[in-house]
This record gives C-alpha cells, structure tokens and sequence, in this order.
C-alpha cells in the first residue's frame, strides 16, 4: 500500500511538472525562460520612448522596470509638420510582434500645451498608433494609456486619439492589466499634490483632468490570464468624459475562485463611454453631469 500510494503520488509530480511546462511554454511563448522578477523601486527606466511620426517598431523582447514602449508626443513641437499633420503630434506607429515584460504598452505621459487660437490642433497628441501581436508576460501593468495630472489653465489641451490595441496575451499582470486615464507617478517622499497616488485605490487619490481628450480607443482580442488585481481602470472627467472606447473581445480568466481585489472581477469605470462587444466580464460605465 505504501508502494502504491508512493507511485501514486510520484505519478502526481510528473503531471503537474508535466502541467506547468506547458502553462510556462505558452506564457512565455517567443520570450527567454529566464525573464527577471519585476523591480517597481527601479523607475524611469523605460525600454523605448518614441516620438514623432511614422515608426514601424517590431521583433522585440523587452524586459524593464518602468514602460516598456511609452509613445510620447513630439518633442519637435515648434515645427511645423508634413501636410494633414500637425506640430506637437505623434503620429502613424505600428509596434507588433514583440514581448513586453515590465510596466506597460504605453501612451503618454500626454502634457497639456496651449492650442491654437482659432482651436484648429492640438501641440500636445498621440494619435493614430497601433500595438498588435503583443505578449506580456507577467508584467506590471499591460495596457496603460496616460494623460498629465496637470492642466494650468483653461486654454491647455492633450489629445490622446485613435489607439488600437489587438491580439495581445497579459500574463499574470502584477499590477493592473488596463490602466486608461492619469498617470500614476506619485514618487516616495514627495507630496502628492494633484497627482495620481501609485497605490491608489487602495488609498489616497486620483484626480482625472479635463483638458485631457481621450478618443476612439478600441482594445480588440485581447486575453487576460490570472491577473493579480481586478481586470482594470478607466478614470474620464466629469468634464470632459471619454468617448469611442471599445473593448472587443477582451477577456479574462483566472484559475482561482476567489474574486480579484479590488473591485472583485469588475472593471472600475468612471466618465468613460463605452461599448463592450464580446467580452468578460463587460463594464457598466456611468458618465456624470458637471456640477
């Protein structure tokens, strides 16, 4: 009997090893087995910040502490751009086939600058960029679109428009697998001021911005695997919600029963319109009145 229960249990093992090769094969799929344990302490240290127009980036494995691909509004904001395009504007981006594994595929940090007078374009935008084929394994955050947490006048605008996300795997997310709205920057020993607490919400605050635009977003086929907290945030302004965003086919599973924290197995969505086709859990987004 002892024999028996011996074999039994060595026969258990091997199924199990046999089990999470598998699971490791497929999560790490294109990635190096060895990837390091993320350092949160070890910030701005991102892998690739683009700015500008017209970048194909593609075939790459990434491994940092801060995000991973942070797209940036153009630095050349002072110069006027090739025709249909505008000064301050970073434009027309394919970033595909590549593994991301640190604090997220990015837009932003987007500032606000002054707009032209007559309010023909924005000098401070992303637009136009795509992120498709994308593996995230074990990442801090996945899908992290930002504005600036300051807006310093009425007559200051960040345009973030027309992003898409597809096809994308976030593997056991560390932190959270979508993040739309401010960026959380909130640095040790320093006052927190307007900005977005790094631990919010499981405490301090997280003002949105009104002079931040956030357009036609669309999250299509998108897989969320055992995530550690619940799904994602979306945080619009009272002021100024967010409209077009869709989320197709974007999904998450988890192997354990107990619900994810904070927000169970929800999304938390504030000020945000949105469409949800295909995809589990949905969101339920309430958009506020100005007071």
């Amino acid at each position: 009997a002892v024999k028996r229960a011996m074999q039994e249990q060595m026969r258990a093992e091997a199924e199990a090893e046999a089990e999470s090769e598998s699971e490791s094969k497929l999560e790490f799929a294109g990635a190096p087995g060895d990837l390091p344990r993320l350092q949160p302490a070890d910030l701005n240290t991102d892998g690739i910040d683009p700015s500008g127009r017209d970048y194909w980036i593609h075939d790459c494995i990434i491994a940092n502490d801060d995000d991973s691909i942070a797209v940036k509004p153009n630095k050349w904001s002072d110069v006027v751009g090739a025709e249909g395009s505008a000064p301050g504007c970073s434009e027309n981006m394919l970033i595909e086939n590549t593994v991301l594994h640190g604090f997220g595929a990015s837009i932003g940090s987007v500032a606000p600058k002054p707009i032209e007078e007559d309010g023909s374009f924005f000098k401070s935008c992303v637009r136009n960029i795509t992120f498709r084929n994308i593996s995230m394994p074990r990442s801090g955050k996945g899908i992290y679109v930002k504005s600036n947490p300051y807006c310093d006048g009425d007559e200051r605008r960040a345009l973030l428009s027309d992003l898409t996300f597809e096809d994308m795997v976030i593997t056991k997310p560390e932190w959270w697998a979508i993040w739309i709205g401010p960026q959380q920057q909130h640095e040790p020993s320093s006052d927190l001021g307007e900005r977005c607490s790094l631990v919010y919400p499981i405490r301090d605050q997280c003002p949105t911005q009104g002079c931040a635009d956030f357009r036609n977003i669309t999250l299509r086929n998108i897989q969320i695997v055992d995530p550690w907290l619940s799904p994602g945030v979306i945080l619009g302004n009272v002021t100024n919600p967010m409209s077009g965003i869709l989320f197709d086919n974007v999904t998450v599973t988890k192997s354990g029963h107990l619900p994810l924290l904070p927000y169970g197995d929800a999304y938390h969505c504030e000020n945000a319109q949105i469409e949800a086709i295909n995809s589990d859990p949905g969101l339920d987004c309430s958009v506020g009145l100005p007071s």
